[in-house]
């Protein structure tokens, strides 16, 4: 039976997705493997939907809390992304039991076993991580990229990562990382990553993180983008099918997003299911046009006549 670490962050906003991300996490994984849950917080211990049925469900795993203080207490929160987003900044402190982690956000759902990721040589890279498309496509955003000192068509993405936990402190970057949290980063804990690990960081197939616009150039066969360094990948199985899904925009617990079948798929065969909650949400959206204020519906009419109806492929 191998350990197997990993590192969450989150706070009470995200509690049901939280059970969701430990629901997929465990029935991806290696039923011989041991998941070793640590999650990160500030204050009282975040909830976790449905935490007892689930410790009940996979007795390999266990599930551990470790409070961050009060460092990062007034850092800067931008398009609803609180505090706990700097949270895994601290991971090495925090989990001084392991050298080398995952962290994953909780708006995701895991389809892939973490072992063969952890199981990856890292060298003296601080970091494994999959690049951003947009960030490094861009112009305009590499422009950003450089001006906060990271490396144009080198950024990556803070959502999913295979962490040196040995190599971040034997090099002492939690200082560093603390120090520029007080500053006001559009991208937050991410630039901050993208800032002291530069040089430092180990590509990692883009399937461990898919996000929408991911999703998009595969389901495109935009071959140029699926060639290129950003989404390369080891398995010759569909992305579409296998990968793990990032919900970094919209959330399908809220909203209509792609994917959402996927995460409530996910969730109908989690032992936190609820029939009656699956039951509402769902027929809530059966009366969604009707609930739209006059402005809204208006908004959907110009759409539909200034671009149409979507036209299929047969």
């Amino acid at each position: 039976m191998k350990n197997i670490p990993i590192v969450l962050t989150f706070d009470n906003n995200m509690s049901l997705a939280a059970g969701v991300c430990i629901s997929s996490i465990m029935m991806s994984g290696n039923k011989d493997n041991f998941h070793d849950f640590f999650v990160l917080h500030s204050g009282p211990e975040p909830e976790i939907c449905g935490l007892e049925s689930i410790l009940k469900a996979f007795p390999n795993m266990r599930l551990q809390y470790r409070s961050v203080g009060d460092v990062f207490k007034g850092a800067f929160e931008i398009r609803g992304i609180t505090s706990a987003a700097y949270y895994r900044l601290l991971t090495s402190e925090l989990v001084p039991e392991y050298d080398k982690v995952i962290y994953a956000d909780v708006d995701m759902v895991i389809r892939l076993d973490m072992e063969p990721l952890l199981d990856r040589e890292m060298g003296s890279n601080y970091l494994g991580a999959v690049y951003g498309l947009s960030m490094n496509l861009s112009e305009e955003r590499q422009k950003y990229v450089e001006s906060i000192g990271a490396t144009p068509g080198k950024y990556f993405l803070s959502g999913f990562l295979l962490m040196n936990l040995k190599a971040i402190r034997e090099n002492r970057l939690v200082p560093r990382f603390i120090e520029l949290s007080k500053g006001k980063y559009k991208y937050q804990d991410q630039d901050i990553m993208n800032i002291v690990c530069k040089g430092h960081i180990m590509s990692i197939p883009y399937v461990y993180s898919m996000v929408d616009s991911a999703f998009g150039i595969v389901s495109r066969n935009e071959t140029v983008l699926l060639s290129s360094e950003y989404m390369q990948t080891e398995d010759n199985r569909d992305p579409l099918l296998y990968s793990n899904i990032h919900f970094n925009g919209a959330k399908p617990w809220k909203t209509w997003c792609p994917n959402l079948d996927q995460w409530w798929e996910c969730y109908r065969k989690s032992p936190i299911y609820d029939p009656s909650f699956y039951f509402n949400y769902f027929n809530s959206k059966l009366t969604y046009l009707d609930q739209l204020s006059l402005s809204k519906r208006i908004k959907i009419l110009l759409r539909y006549f200034i671009y149409g109806r979507v036209k299929y492929n047969n």
